[in-house]
């Protein structure tokens, strides 16, 4: 695997762990430089007078603060432990802008799936992974990772998004030892153009000496996340690559159904790329 340099989001100090334990995985294939990002956020603006939103303002900053130092402490110790060097940021911005400005500079960002009970105006990973222009590997808040990239689920639509995300996983795809490419409703997969069916995928892949199989499928009313995540259960996959898309053209940050469904379910790391 070639160098990477690697940006981890940390949202708090008990997510720490977690998030370096791709790193750890990713650090036995090849070398890494790794980057710790905290950003703080900013509190809502409900009040209507200067002071309270100064007070507001000033409590929520000491906080987060104090939490970012927490956090800091957790991740030198995490990386004395895994033998790993690192460089630590904090940022003081609103959460999700100020991640996405520091994603374009690396070639991986990592960070944990989105937690459906957080407070509005926390990190939001669907729009860093719409506007980052660089992947995203987000890793699941449930269950061990020991090890990543050995067994691959590439999900195929044969999009603008699904192809970056092929390409983007390549530095691990091309290490795997199993990469199974799924194609679901093959014939409204980009008008069901035969040059972008998974098929050609995996004749593509096997000219770089991977070892890819096919595996397609219908939906007949069953989510796509769902069939999904079944597949990379069956397969005991260790990371699922996937494009992430948008409905709107105005709106890119409104993530694609099958996408929100990943996130919220997501069992195994997900790679995504727009």
């Amino acid at each position: 695997m070639p160098s990477q340099d690697i940006l981890v989001v940390i949202d708090n100090e008990a997510s720490v762990k977690r998030s370096l334990a791709p790193i750890a995985a990713l650090a036995k294939r090849g070398d890494v430089r790794l980057t710790g990002l905290f950003v703080t956020g900013l509190p809502g603006t409900a009040f209507a007078d200067l002071q309270g939103w100064a007070e507001l303002l000033d409590a929520y900053m000491t906080a987060r603060r104090g939490e970012a130092q927490k956090a800091e402490r957790a991740f030198r110790r995490e990386l004395a432990r895994l033998k790993l060097a690192g460089e630590w940021y904090c940022r003081e911005a609103d959460m999700t802008e100020g991640v996405i400005a520091l994603t374009r500079l690396h070639d991986l960002v990592v960070m944990g799936q989105p937690d459906r009970d957080a407070a509005v105006g926390g990190l939001r990973p669907g729009e860093v992974v719409l506007a980052a222009g660089r992947p995203v590997l987000i890793v699941p808040y449930a269950g061990e990772i020991a090890d990543l990239g050995r067994r691959i689920l590439v999900a195929w639509s044969g999009t603008r998004e699904a192809a970056r995300a092929l390409y983007d996983a390549m530095f691990l795809i091309e290490g795997a030892e199993a990469v199974t490419v799924l194609e679901i409703d093959a014939s409204d997969n980009e008008d069901g153009n035969p040059d972008l069916r998974a098929a050609r995928v995996v004749a593509a892949l096997k000219q770089r000496g991977v070892a890819a199989t096919v595996e397609t499928t219908v939906s007949d009313g069953i989510p796509i996340a769902d069939i999904i995540l079944s597949l990379a259960a069956d397969l005991a996959a260790d990371l699922v690559v996937m494009g992430a898309w948008g409905h709107s053209r105005l709106r890119e940050f409104v993530l694609g159904g099958a996408s929100r469904g990943i996130l919220r379910e997501m069992t195994v790391p997900v790679l995504m790329s727009h």
